[in-house]
């Protein structure tokens, strides 16, 4: 290995954080118990560091992963030893007291995730608890960036967070896969999180890209791997997968050369991924079988409208309209309500589209949400009222975190503060 520039280095180690954190505390959970969680996360984290400052004068790992998890192991056989609690320790553990560095095959590693994420989804926890609880240990989420995903304040949700390892440790919670009994009801709750995760990626709410691929693709993975599961594989997962696969065979158009967003009307279709689409039509299918109706059906449906009418001039939104609806009466969401009300707009137009937006001015986690008042401002604007248009998007401004979104923000606010001046 050759030495490297510690902007390589950092590079690496933020892209592994990514996409094999969750990985590794996964697997070192099956090993060392859930009950060692914190224990293990800042093992984790201590090997990154450890990365970051070894790298540059060793070179990077051909395994990276490999040299992570083993050094993450080290660091907690070292921490045990010193606590005098190294006998409670699974024999597998002491594999890394002796160097020695055990292969662990793709499966292997898929399936511990899923049991992690089943763990975490475990009925003594309140949902919203289960899916904050998977999305920073599986997924490798920030407290902002899960606050983000649940309109919630970053105090709340670390102290959610707490509670809820705090009673999957005192429940003495198995990491496995639950038995076909119990899995239904908690397989709602493991596709709410991937779905959560997939968000996520698809429109970052934080820092300098609209887009992490990582979560989407890692959102991608984990459900199509639920959709070969013996257990788990059914018409809702198969939706799932095919609503995360029409929506990332988008990403390629969704921003422009410099990182801007490209909205839906104007992107270039002959860039969307047909390979991606084409492996969503066939998870499209098989969510068919049976007469479950769930709310994934509904947006994989939405999902392909959009991703298969040729142009934005022929989408059909009488179609959108009706499945938001439907989608409503399944389960009603105000975001999923700003969404119809968007198809409205392009049905009825912008006036009786604003009335229904106004119904819902009075949620307070819309009212912290910024696409909610861009839709206003969009709104506003359209019927030529720019004076209400600017406050809109200032609002919309003022809660936007992301950098590519909050120039778009900008430059809609400059173009109505022209309009409204001439």
């Amino acid at each position: 290995m050759n030495a490297v520039s510690e902007s390589q280095v950092r590079h690496s180690v933020d892209h592994l954080f990514r996409h094999h954190a969750g990985q590794m505390v996964s697997v070192l959970c099956r090993i060392f118990g859930f009950e060692r969680i914190d224990l293990i996360e800042d093992a984790v984290q201590d090997a990154l560091v450890s990365a970051l400052r070894k790298w540059p004068f060793t070179g990077i790992p051909d395994n990276q992963s490999a040299w992570l998890t083993q050094t993450a192991k080290n660091r907690l056989i070292d921490r045990l030893r010193h606590d005098g609690r190294l006998q409670a320790v699974d024999d597998e553990a002491g594999i890394a007291a002796t160097g020695e560095t055990p292969v662990y095959f793709d499966a292997e590693i898929s399936e511990d995730q899923l049991r992690m994420i089943f763990a975490c989804c475990h009925p003594s926890i309140p949902p919203v608890s289960q899916a904050a609880l998977t999305l920073k240990i599986v997924g490798g989420f920030s407290v902002a960036e899960i606050a983000s995903a649940f309109l919630a304040n970053d105090a709340a949700v670390a102290k959610m967070l707490t509670r809820a390892k705090k009673r999957l440790r005192d429940g003495n919670v198995e990491l496995d896969i639950p038995v076909s009994g119990e899995i239904t009801a908690r397989l709602d709750r493991v596709l709410k999180v991937l779905y959560l995760m997939f968000n996520e990626g698809y429109s970052a709410s934080g820092g300098n890209e609209l887009i992490r691929r990582d979560l989407c693709f890692e959102a991608i993975r984990l459900v199509e791997l639920l959709s070969r599961h013996p257990l788990t594989a059914c018409p809702k997962v198969h939706a799932a997968a095919a609503l995360f696969l029409f929506q990332a065979a988008r990403l390629p158009a969704r921003t422009g050369d410099t990182g801007e967003l490209i909205l839906l009307a104007d992107q270039d279709r002959a860039s969307w991924d047909k390979a991606l689409i084409g492996r969503g039509l066939e998870h499209m299918q098989r969510s068919a079988s049976g007469n479950e109706l769930t709310s994934f059906h509904l947006e994989a449906e939405i999902a392909a409208v959009h991703t298969l009418s040729p142009s934005y001039g022929s989408t059909n939104w009488e179609r959108i309209l009706e499945c938001y609806t439907l989608l409503q009466n399944v389960s009603f969401s105000p975001v999923a309500e700003l969404n119809r009300i968007i198809a409205l707009s392009e049905v009825s137009g912008p006036e009786p589209a604003l009335t229904a937006l106004e119904h819902l001015a009075g949620d307070h986690d819309l009212q912290k949400y910024n696409m909610f008042h861009m839709a206003r401002g969009h709104l506003f604007a359209e019927l030529g009222q720019f004076a209400w248009a600017v406050m809109s998007f200032e609002k919309a401004l003022s809660q936007t975190r992301n950098d590519p979104v909050r120039r778009f923000v900008q430059n809609r606010l400059s173009e109505c503060r022209r309009s409204r001046l001439s």
